[in-house]
């Protein structure tokens, strides 16, 4: 495996000129800064053989060391910068710099130096944060985001059409029908140049001027008429159109988001997202329903009404046309200047929505620390950014359209003077003058309307940039072809050598092995970040190991079909989410087709039954958001009963017994025992007593397993666990708490 930034041609003829006979390059990466901290370009280069590092403005700037005189590569956070160190002796060297920006990705290759320094294979991330586009070179607004300069817009606008495959049909009714109107548009002002020629001039020959009225003036009704069913009629079908297409573009979004892994949400905020799935897809909606059809009826007008006015006077169409080329270029100036402020725009208001979510979803916080007015400061703070955000926009668009407006008045200006020139000589008639200048005006309205779409398409662009980029985001998906499937899993559970990081550089399990029998119910004890909920996270796949292997029933566990894995997997949590709805909905939502009786049966096992049926509404209470309308012991028990109708082989207990009474965790234990009976089970606790019925505690210890064996072996080896005992013991008397379950007696009695 390698990892290669391409390098500048005459760096990389320096670089091959550099190799030795039979060395092999595995990475080339650019750093931004150089051994005294100025902003300059650095190279590094790992081989099989060494570490390189040019500098490309000195001849001379290459230095080198071998690998086998390399202990160790590591990383280091300085105060705005990083460092990579490489440990020879008892020697430290700091051989390259980087800025914050580049910590990934260093930290990605210390790793791979470490393996190649052991003969192991590298195990580079293909998700490295891109911070520039590697188009342009240019920062990205934010990292692996989408380029502004390089977005390719009308693969965007393409890309958003082709949602309209599925209604093809209704979309060529809207081009007809368009195109209906555009013709009856052109109608009126040839109507008008003839009542003002043939009707009302002095030199009309025409004998029966009434007649003739009549008729023109009827037409003229008739086709204002038939222009008023065609545009309800587009605006219809436009409307649906561009409806079916939003619908279409959040159902993708949404599936996407439903499918994207942890990973993801980790380095996102939730309002932001929810921004997304509604002000942006609806600035697209927006885009389709009155920006796409009005781009077709007016590009049609616009062809049509050059071909009349050339056809009129060739000589004042030239005329008007002089200032055309000033409005397309304006349109694209424009143009970016919109993007940008637009983009700055969305940008606020999904802080917006973020904040505003955050503080309902944390507002009993809110008040229990009487934090009220702060909220208040911070919404204050990012209301006036949405307000500055809107006014900087709202403003482009006004200077925009007034600029236009300009232009418009200059070409009419210039056809009043030289068509009046031309009446006076006697070369044109006041009728054609009229019908010319109304066509001005129709021509002047597709053109003004080509800056109003640019304020559509720049706030459906902006949005659609960052709808697609969740859209394109890879999801959760089995890392094979062909998964194994493995429906009826026995839950053994092995972790060979297993080591894992949140980010690259900084591991939270480390040279982790450990062997689960089927059946087996094994307690997690450590003090808080020792890496047991990590443990938890690598079971479930909510994250691949980074590096060894985890096996389920003797398969590697990226191997197993993922819905056949987490079918198989239950969770019962300190904090167990609930959705809207009953408790019977609640309890079967692992289990949509379980039945009433199924349901009571669950529910009896996890003593939940009796205070189910205690409530007015029996199985039918409605539960509230996140369970609200329930007390903690009862979520549990509901928690518990929902895990118990699930049937899964591998059971997950983290904290499924805090914060409760003694009564209610009573209640509790039994529906667990009821619970674990046949299944495999990780059970996460820092009350250390309701571990004793677990056949073997692991013990972690900065990420690393410090002690295996039953609570009566550990306590006997007086290490880890031991302490830790003696040290909730100690807690427990200093609160005056003592008779009960953590009584201090209880294991000098055992």
């Amino acid at each position: 495996m390698t990892y290669e930034e391409k390098m500048p041609d005459d760096l990389a003829e320096k670089c091959r000129s550099s190799m030795r006979d039979g060395e092999t390059v595995h990475i080339t990466a650019e750093t931004d800064l150089s051994e005294d901290l100025r902003f300059e370009a650095r190279w590094l280069v790992v081989t099989d053989q060494r570490l390189l590092r040019f500098n490309p403005n000195s001849t001379n700037g290459m230095s080198s060391i071998d690998l086998k005189d390399i202990k160790s590569a590591s990383v280091e956070e300085l105060v705005g910068a990083g460092r990579l160190n490489v440990e020879m002796g008892n020697e430290q060297i700091e051989f390259m710099h980087y800025t914050p920006s580049q910590r990934n990705k260093f930290a990605q290759i210390a790793r791979s130096i470490d393996l190649l320094i052991k003969d192991k294979p590298m195990a580079f991330d293909d998700e490295i944060d891109k911070i520039r586009c590697e188009k342009c070179g240019k920062l990205l607004s934010e990292p692996n985001g989408v380029c502004i300069s390089c977005t390719d817009r009308l693969a965007m606008l393409t890309r958003i059409l082709g949602y309209m495959k599925p209604f093809k049909v209704k979309a060529l009714w809207m081009v007809a029908v368009s195109l209906l109107f555009t013709v009856a548009e052109l109608g009126p002002p040839f109507i008008m140049k003839h009542i003002l020629d043939d009707v009302l001039g002095l030199d009309s020959q025409v004998a029966d001027k009434f007649t003739l009225l009549y008729w023109l003036v009827g037409a003229f009704a008739a086709i204002r008429l038939t222009s008023y069913i065609l545009e309800i009629f587009r605006g219809q079908l436009s409307i649906w159109l561009g409806g079916q297409v939003t619908v279409a573009i959040r159902d993708d979004l949404y599936n996407n988001l439903v499918r994207l892994g942890l990973k993801f949400y980790n380095k996102k905020q939730v309002g932001s997202l929810i921004s997304r799935v509604t002000n942006d897809a609806e600035s697209m909606m927006y885009f389709l329903v009155d920006g796409v059809p009005y781009m077709l009826s007016n590009a049609l007008l616009l062809v049509g009404i050059l071909i009349l006015l050339f056809i009129t006077s060739w000589k004042l169409t030239l005329l008007v046309l002089i200032p055309v080329p000033l409005m397309i270029l304006g349109g694209w100036f424009f143009w970016s200047r919109l993007m940008r402020v637009f983009r700055t725009k969305y940008y606020r208001w999904g802080k917006l929505v973020g904040l505003t979510s955050e503080m309902l979803s944390s507002v009993r916080v809110v008040k229990a620390f009487a934090q009220e007015k702060r909220e208040m400061a911070r919404f204050d703070g990012n209301n006036e950014g949405v307000f500055r955000g809107d006014y900087e926009s709202e403003k482009e668009v006004f200077i925009f359209f007034g600029t236009l407006s300009m232009l418009t008045s200059s070409g009419l200006i210039l056809v009043w003077y030289f068509g009046g020139m031309e009446i006076i000589d006697g070369t044109f008639t006041l009728g054609s003058l009229m019908m010319f200048i109304s066509y001005l005006w129709m021509l002047y309205e597709p053109l003004q309307w080509f800056g109003e779409l640019n304020t559509w398409s720049s706030r459906a662009m902006s949005g659609a940039e960052k709808i697609f980029e969740i859209i394109d985001t890879p999801v959760e998906t089995d890392n094979q072809e062909n998964p194994v499937a493995m429906p009826d899993i026995k839950g053994e559970v092995a972790f060979k050598d297993v080591f894992f990081a949140y980010e690259a550089g900084k591991p939270v399990l480390k040279e982790i092995n450990l062997e689960v029998q089927p059946g087996e119910m094994i307690g997690l004890v450590g003090k808080s970040g020792a890496g047991k909920s990590t443990l938890i996270n690598l079971i479930c796949r909510f994250y691949d190991v980074t590096e060894g292997k985890l096996k389920i029933d003797g398969v590697d566990i990226k191997d197993i079909s993922l819905d056949d894995l987490r079918s198989q997997i239950g969770m019962v949590l300190q904090e167990s989410f609930f959705f809207s709805g009953t408790v019977a909905e609640n309890i079967r939502y692992g289990q949509p087709e379980a039945s009433l009786q199924e349901i009571m049966a669950a529910a009896r096992a996890a003593n939940a039954h009796d205070f189910i049926c205690g409530k007015p509404d029996g199985y039918d209470t409605q539960v509230g958001e996140n369970g609200r309308e329930l007390s903690g012991g009862e979520r549990q028990r509901i928690a518990i009963a929902r895990a118990i109708i699930h049937n899964p082989r591998i059971l997950i207990l983290d904290e499924a017994t805090s914060s409760v009474d003694t009564h209610t965790e009573k209640l509790i234990q039994e529906a667990i025992a009821n619970l674990i009976k046949g299944r495999t089970t990780f059970a996460i606790a820092h009350r250390l007593s309701t571990l004793r019925r677990a056949d073997r505690l692991v013990v972690l210890d900065d990420g690393k397993i410090a002690e295996v064996g039953s609570h009566a072996e550990l306590m006997e080896k007086k290490g880890h666990f031991y302490r830790m005992v003696e040290t909730q013991r100690a807690t427990t008397a200093i609160l005056g708490v003592g008779g009960g379950k953590d009584d201090p007696n209880k294991d000098k009695k055992n």
